[in-house]
Parts: C-alpha cells; structure tokens; sequence
C-alpha cells in the first residue's frame, strides 16, 4: 500500500481529500501547517508528498525546495488555486513531479496521486537493478559507444590496474568524478575507501585543514586533533577535483604527500607516513597555467603519470541518443517512454555546453513537467527548442558586428604572437581550451 502525506493549512479541505485518498486505497498522514509537513516528509518514507501551494509559514514552494536541499526521494504533488498556474510551474521546475488545480474531482485526484506513486515505485526499481547490473565504480557508468569514450574506458582500466597519479582532464558536465570512481573500482585498492574533495569550493585555509588535519590546539576551537582526508583515505584512493584552483602554497605540500607520502599536520612537528592513490581532475587547461606560473610544474609532472581526457559532448554526437535513452530509462519510471520526432530534433541538434550533465537535468525536467508518455518540444528549455543561433542574422546587425570584430580580434592577436596558440590565449586572458573553441567557431 502507497504511503500518502497530505500538508493543507484548512482542515476541512484537508479532511476531505483523506477521505478521498483513504477511500482510493492508501495509507494517509496528514500535516496541518508547512513546518509539521516539512519534519514528517524529512524523517519518513512516503511515496507521495500531495501539498497545498499557499500556506501561513512554509510554503509549499519552501517545503519543495527543503527537501531537495535534504534530498528526500518523494514524488511531490503540489495543489495549486485558480490563477496560480505560473507558480505551479515553477514548482514543477524545482522537482515536483505534477500539479493539481482546485477544486478537482476525486477522481482527476486519486489518478494523478496513483501515476506519481507508480512512477516513484517504478524509477526506484529501476535504481536498485541498475545498482546490482552497474554498479558504482563501474567504467559502465559512462555511457557512449562512439570511438572517444571507448578509448576511455580501456585507459580506465589501465590505470586501474597500474599504480601512479591520475590527472583527468575535460570540460565541465563530461563525467570527470565518474571516471574517477571507475579507476578506484578498476585498482586494487577497490575494497577501500574512495575520499572525493573540491578544491575550488574552500578556501586555503579550510583546504590545507581538509586534506591534511590539525593537531589539537593548533588554532582558535581546535579542542582535538583532528585527522585530515589523506590520512582518511589511507589505502584508499583520494580524488581532488578542480586542482588547477588550488593555490600554490598547498601545491608545495601536496607535492611534498605525494613524492614521500608524508604529511604533517598543522600544529605538529612530526610528520605520518599515509598510503593513498591521488587522483586529480581540472577543467581548465592546466598546461597553459604552468606555462603562465600560476600551478607548479613539478606538481603537474607528478599528478600526469596517467592522462584521461573526457571529450565534450558535442565532440561525441553519436553518444546522445544512448544518454537520451539513459536519462528516459532513469527518470521517466516506466511512464514517460520516449519523445516526439520534434523533441527528438531538437535534443540532438543541440550543442549541450554544460555536456553530460546539462543533458541529464534537460531530460529530467522534461519528464517532470511531461503530460504524456511522450516529451514534447514544449517541454524542452527555449534555449533548445528555439536556439539563438537558428535566427538569421542580419548583415548589418549588432550580433553580425560583434561576431566580425572577435574573429578580427582572434586573427590580429595571433598574428602578433606569431600564431603560437597558448601565447595569443594569455594574451586575449583565456584558456587555451577556450582560444582553440574561438578558432573553431570562427573556421581559423
């Protein structure tokens, strides 16, 4: 039996619709303000979340986003009054699966609560065989047939089995974490742990404490010695995502960790022998910041023992359809099976600069928004159905102008630098990934 949770402020309608759901086959609790409907989402397990839209306190807008913050995994129904469809909307935007609009007839009711709870056992299902059939750590993870990824996957497992620093490079949104978890599910450090850390979401301070502990009263509230992450992935594997940002003061004693495999502290003179695999990953190009001297060569030499590049989605067109049918397959539960021809156009033409995982949220959202078992161009983002690029462009327009002045400037910036590539990026304050996808948009 389908567990219910219905939050509604006025008792009457609330009475009313457990009734309604009672009678239906389900098991109901209810809440009456948006705060007790919160606590009872957050720490029990029901199929359905069914919540009034506007209420005194939390609304049901604030109970949605809440729960996404907490991810509660509940398929989330919001009752909407006439006039605040737009809301209802941006409901659906935020992870609610449907929208109701009172008044409603019991039976509109009990089959848009009975498709959610369908849908939720159904994506949970498929969650557990894909657990059991593709596990994590897996290189079955990454999804592509064409030539790029399956040349990932074998040096995947080459590194798995073979010792030495990974540095995974690509784009942001290609799958940099996935390949990570897949060489320490390749190694035979696999029955140990695997520590993931952003360097970019810390300061340097918080970093060097992250990663290397402190000893007790090292600073102000440091009452115990605390361990760092490399200490706590011993025999494990380490994976630092986003290194190209950690500042260099860290780099010297990262460095120090990975060539004697020893670190120290803050606050103690003696120095821990550790045993962990480092694997690394960037988005920028971090040959042009040693180049520039904003990352130390001999760190990069020591993480580039092993080199993946993830290639950008657009680079692997064959592999959208697959990932398309993924997502469905992951998202849709059984009941959004596909898309119309329009939408399917549409998906596949796009250039996805956000990759993989702009890909995964687009097809998310479509379901969710889906009235059907099929997604429509009308559930896809503007930016897809309707992209910039497919309006003509007038001759003598800004956009035609602005487009002539950065292919000139390109041209001239190159031309002084003697077309030496990684010289004219630093000179124009980009990436050389970037300068080589400016060169490409403009046919230099």
């Amino acid at each position: 039996m389908s567990r219910i949770l219905l939050i509604d402020d006025d008792p009457d309608v609330r009475a009313s619709i457990e009734r309604m759901l009672r009678g239906g086959g389900y098991a109901v609790q209810s809440a009456g303000s948006g705060e007790e409907g919160f606590a009872l989402a957050r720490h029990g397990a029901y199929d359905v979340i069914l919540s009034d839209m506007r209420m005194p306190g939390l609304s049901g807008l604030d109970i949605l986003r809440k729960l996404r913050d907490v991810r509660v995994d509940t398929a989330f129904i919001i009752m909407t009054g006439f006039g605040t469809v737009d809301t209802a909307v941006e409901a659906m935007k935020l992870g609610a699966v449907d929208f109701v609009q009172k008044p409603f007839f019991r039976d509109e009711l009990l089959m848009r609560v009975r498709s959610a709870s369908e849908r939720r056992q159904l994506a949970r299902q498929v969650d557990l065989l894909q657990r059991q059939v593709d596990p994590a750590g897996s290189t079955q993870a990454l999804i592509g047939a064409s030539p790029q990824m399956q040349r990932v996957r074998d040096l995947i497992t080459r590194a798995g089995s073979a010792s030495g620093t990974v540095l995974i490079t690509g784009e942001t949104g290609t799958g940099k974490e996935l390949v990570a978890r897949a060489i320490h599910g390749a190694s035979p450090r696999r029955a140990n742990g695997f520590v993931a850390l952003n360097c970019a979401a810390l300061t340097e301070s918080l970093l060097e404490n992250e990663l290397f502990g402190h000893a007790r009263g090292a600073f102000t509230d440091a009452r115990a010695s605390r361990p760092g992450l490399i200490e706590h992935a011993s025999a494990g594997t380490l994976f630092l995502d986003e290194i190209g940002t950690m500042p260099k003061g860290l780099q010297a004693k990262l460095l120090r960790a990975l060539e004697a495999g020893e670190i120290r502290r803050i606050g103690e003179n003696d120095t821990r022998q550790v045993d962990v695999r480092f694997l690394a990953a960037t988005n920028v190009d971090i040959q042009s910041a040693v180049e520039a001297g904003e990352f130390r060569s001999d760190l990069f030499y020591r993480l580039n023992v092993h080199r993946i590049h993830l290639p950008p989605l657009r680079e692997r067109g064959e592999d959208v359809q697959l990932l398309i049918e993924q997502f469905l397959a992951r998202y849709g539960g059984g009941v959004i099976t596909g898309c119309t021809r329009r939408a399917w156009d549409a998906l596949l033409a796009f250039p996805y600069p956000g990759n993989v995982r702009e890909l995964q949220h687009t097809i998310q959202r479509a379901v969710a928004v889906a009235r059907g078992p099929y997604i429509e161009p009308e559930d896809l983002p503007e930016e897809i159905i309707a992209p910039r690029s497919a309006a003509p462009a007038l001759e003598g327009s800004v956009a035609a102008a602005r487009e002539r002045a950065e292919r000139e400037m390109i041209l001239a910036t190159l031309g002084r630098n003697s077309g030496e590539v990684s010289a004219a990026a630093r000179e124009m304050q980009v990436s050389r990934t970037t300068m080589w996808r400016l060169m490409k948009k403009h046919g230099i």
